[in-house]
C-alpha cells in the first residue's frame, strides 16, 4: 500500500537514483562521454542522476530560484469535474484524482497497428537498442478500452519517466538493468511473468492470435485484469494531494496562439534517416490547421489506432533533448531524463517555441518546459506527444 502524499514517494525516487548510478558505474562505458557532477551535502558525496556537461554545472549555479514546479493545491471543482493534470481537459473529479497507468507499447513495424493508443493522455517515444524507438502511453481514462498494446518490455529510463506522472507502470519483459528497481517494491509496477520478475501481475496480460504476426507481437493489457492486479497488489490509485503537475495549459476555453513565433508544419525527429532511432521508424508529424492537431505517420504510413481505425492526432509535440549513454556491447541505452537545464522545442498551434526543460531535485520530479526568457511554455488542451531525442544526434532533426 502506498503512503499518502508526494513527499513520502521521494524514498522510492532516491532508490531509482541509486539504481541509475549503479547501472552506469557497472557498465563502465562512457558512451557519449558525459561526466557526472559531484556535490557535497551534509558532509557526504552524492552523485547526481544526470550526465552533466560543464555548461550544465554552471547553469545549476545560475538557475533562477522561481522555476521549480509548485504543488497545485486547491484544484477548482466545477459541476463535479476538475481539469486533468495531463491534458488540461475537464474530467470527472474521481478520474482526475486517480493515478494514471503507463503502458509500454510495441512500435516495431511488424507489430503495428497499436490498440488503444489514441486514448493516451501523454505519449513518449524514446530510442532503444538497435536505434529503433519504443512508446509509452500515459493512460488516464483506460477502464473502458477493449485492450492496450501490443505490450513490450521495460527500459530503466521509461520507469523514471513514468514517475513524473505518479503512474502505475505496466510492462512485459525488461532489460537486466531495470530488474533491481522493478523488484524493489518501491514502485507501483505491473510486470509480466518473465525471467527475473519476483511478483508478476497475474490477470492483466493475454495474447490475441493475429495471422502473420510473431508471438512477441500478440501480447496485450486488458483493463479488467489490470484492475484485478492493482487490487491484489494493494495500490490505492489516489493521486497525491501535493502532486506538483507537469504541464502548464492554456486557460479553459482559450488557445495559446503564439502569434509571431516561427511556423512549423512538418516535424521529423529523425529527419530522413538519422541515426538517433527516429529516422529508422520514419517518424513524422504533420500539422493540420483546420483542427490544430499534429498527425503522426510511422514507417511511411499513417499511424492508426487499431480500435478506432483513425490516424493518431495530438495537440502538442515536444522534442526533449537528453544526454545519452551506451551501456554495453548489446547497445542498451540510458538517457538522463533528470536535468537542471537542457534544450527543448515545443510545437503547438502550428508554432515552434524554442527553450529548455528542467526537473531539478529528486529523480521522478516532473520535467517542466520554459522559453529562454524563463517563462513557462503554455500548452493547448489535449494530448501531448514527447520525443526523447539524444542530444548527440540533434542534427538529425528536420523542422519545416
Amino acid at each position: 500500500m502506498k503512503e499518502e502524499g508526494w513527499g513520502p514517494r521521494l524514498r522510492s525516487l532516491r532508490f531509482l537514483c541509486a539504481v541509475l548510478l549503479a547501472v552506469a558505474a557497472a557498465a563502465g562505458v562512457t558512451g557519449c562521454g558525459r561526466n557526472r557532477a559531484q556535490t557535497q551535502e551534509n558532509g557526504q558525496a552524492q552523485a547526481e542522476s544526470g550526465f552533466d556537461t560543464e555548461a550544465e554545472v554552471i547553469a545549476k549555479e545560475e538557475a533562477p530560484e522561481n522555476l521549480s514546479a509548485q504543488p497545485q493545491a486547491g484544484r477548482e471543482v466545477v459541476d463535479g469535474k476538475v481539469r486533468s493534470y495531463f491534458t488540461g481537459e475537464w474530467t470527472a473529479e474521481e478520474l482526475g484524482n486517480r493515478q494514471p497507468v503507463a503502458v509500454m507499447l510495441n512500435n516495431t513495424q511488424a507489430a503495428l497497428p497499436m490498440s488503444g493508443v489514441s486514448q493516451a493522455a501523454v505519449i513518449y517515444e524514446c530510442p532503444v537498442e538497435g536505434r529503433i524507438t519504443r512508446w509509452m502511453g500515459i493512460f488516464e481514462d483506460w477502464q473502458n478500452l477493449e485492450r492496450i498494446g501490443s505490450v513490450r518490455s521495460c527500459r530503466l529510463y521509461f520507469l523514471q519517466l513514468a514517475q513524473e506522472f505518479d503512474a502505475v507502470y505496466a510492462h512485459f519483459g525488461q532489460a537486466v538493468y531495470a530488474l533491481e528497481a522493478l523488484n524493489s517494491g518501491e514502485f507501483d509496477v505491473l510486470s509480466g511473468a518473465t525471467k527475473g520478475i519476483d511478483s508478476p501481475a497475474a490477470s492483466m496480460f493475454g495474447r490475441i492470435s493475429r495471422p502473420g504476426k510473431a508471438t512477441e507481437h500478440t501480447l496485450y493489457a486488458f483493463p479488467d485484469g489490470m484492475e484485478k492486479d492493482m487490487e491484489s497488489k494493494g495500490f490505492d490509485m489516489a493521486m497525491p494531494l501535493d502532486y506538483p503537475g507537469k504541464f502548464r495549459f492554456a486557460d479553459s476555453g482559450e488557445t495559446a496562439e503564439y502569434e509571431g513565433y516561427p511556423q512549423a508544419v512538418i516535424l521529423k525527429p529523425g529527419g530522413d534517416g538519422g541515426k538517433n532511432g527516429f529516422g529508422g521508424v520514419k517518424a513524422l508529424f504533420e500539422y493540420n490547421p483546420s483542427d490544430r492537431k499534429y498527425y503522426r505517420s510511422t514507417y511511411g504510413s499513417p499511424h492508426v489506432d487499431e480500435l478506432t481505425g483513425e490516424q493518431l492526432a495530438v495537440t502538442n509535440v515536444i522534442f526533449q533533448y537528453c544526454d545519452g549513454n551506451v551501456l554495453d556491447a548489446k547497445d542498451y541505452l540510458h538517457f538522463a531524463v533528470q536535468s537542471e537545464k537542457n534544450p527543448c522545442i515545443v510545437f503547438t498551434n502550428g508554432k515552434m517555441i524554442e527553450g529548455y526543460w528542467r526537473n531539478p531535485g529528486e529523480p521522478g520530479t516532473p520535467a517542466r518546459y520554459y522559453e529562454e526568457n524563463d517563462q513557462e511554455i503554455t500548452l493547448n488542451t489535449g494530448t501531448t506527444f514527447i520525443c526523447i531525442i539524444w542530444k548527440d544526434y540533434a542534427g538529425d532533426v528536420v523542422i519545416e
